[in-house]
């Protein structure tokens, strides 16, 4: 006949029990615990990764504007001094259809799951760039010029004096209102409202020589990049560089409408004012902007860059 268990028995195996469960727990949360922070690690380095392809395939698109030649070499720039070191970095440059495709895959080191045998894992973010041409945006300044085929580096007289035009216009337009003082402020600071192709805007009466010739010298006097900007190397934001419309006639006199076409983009030259007749000089470059883009409007070097994916 055996003996009946003591109280003490009984207590001592329910505390063993106990310590059993307990460890079997804690290591479980602890085990949880450790693959929600790697886990949390990886979804941040994911983010970090996305962010730094969006960028990096922005800016290739930028420079596909600009220089096709250099945009896989700015996107390789760009991407590897954002996130470090990467397994593998694919950029796709398509200049026939205007985009770039940027893959990037990064390897994240695990810290606590090594305790299950899980050391790292690879993320990866994908990105597609388009270029389109410009349907709308701000800041044009209150010139325009003729519908034309515009080559990349040469000079266009952007307003003419009124010895090389019609009787009356000059090139200048009104933009948000007519008179000298928001002509001027157009010319300094650029049209605060939306221009968008297809609209009707009104030309500028008069040869308004001096307000243009000052505020096209304050222009030129604001780019202080050294070297100094040229239309072959600048500063993207220098203030040499200017909107224009591109309109489909200046064959009117006096105050007319004339229909916007699309945007071009100049280098700031120079101002000349020949026995009160201003000149502005630019060279035609390329350039992206922001605005609203569209692919069934006129191509005039003005692009707008969006992500498609």
């Amino acid at each position: 006949m055996h003996a009946p268990f003591s109280k003490k028995y009984l207590l001592k195996s329910n505390k063993g029990t106990s310590v059993v469960f307990f460890a079997i727990v804690l290591t479980v949360i602890l085990g949880i615990t450790a693959l929600t922070l790697d886990i949390g690690v990886v979804v941040l380095e994911k983010s970090r990764l996305t962010h730094a392809v969006d960028a990096a395939t922005l800016a290739g698109a930028q420079e596909l504007v600009a220089n096709s030649s250099n945009t896989r070499r700015v996107v390789e720039e760009y991407i590897y001094k954002n996130t470090g070191n990467l397994k593998d970095l694919s950029v796709l440059v398509d200049t026939s259809n205007r985009t770039v495709e940027v893959t990037a895959v990064k390897t994240v080191d695990y810290y606590f799951a090594k305790i299950f045998n899980k050391t790292m894992q690879d993320v990866s973010a994908n990105a597609k760039a388009k270029v389109e041409n410009i349907k709308s945006l701000k800041g044009a300044r209150p010139l325009a010029i003729i519908q034309q085929t515009f080559v990349y580096g040469n000079l266009y007289t952007l307003k003419e004096g009124a010895g090389d035009a019609l009787s009356g216009n000059y090139a200048a337009i009104a933009l948000g209102g007519t008179g000298g003082s928001i002509y001027r402020d157009n010319i300094l600071y650029g049209y605060n409202g939306t221009i968008t192709v297809g609209d009707l805007i009104q030309t500028e009466t008069g040869n308004i020589s001096g307000t243009t010739e000052t505020s096209i010298n304050h222009l030129l006097r604001q780019c202080n990049h050294t070297p100094r900007c040229t239309y072959q190397y600048y500063n993207k934001n220098c203030a040499t560089i200017i909107f224009i419309p591109i309109v489909n006639t200046l064959d009117v006199n006096g105050r007319k409408y004339v229909k916007v076409l699309g945007f071009g983009t100049f280098f700031l030259e120079g101002v000349t004012n020949r026995s009160g007749q201003a000149d502005v000089i630019g060279r035609f470059i390329t350039y992206s902007a922001q605005g609203e883009t569209s692919n069934s409007v006129g191509d005039f070097g003005t692009y707008g860059i969006r992500l498609v994916k």
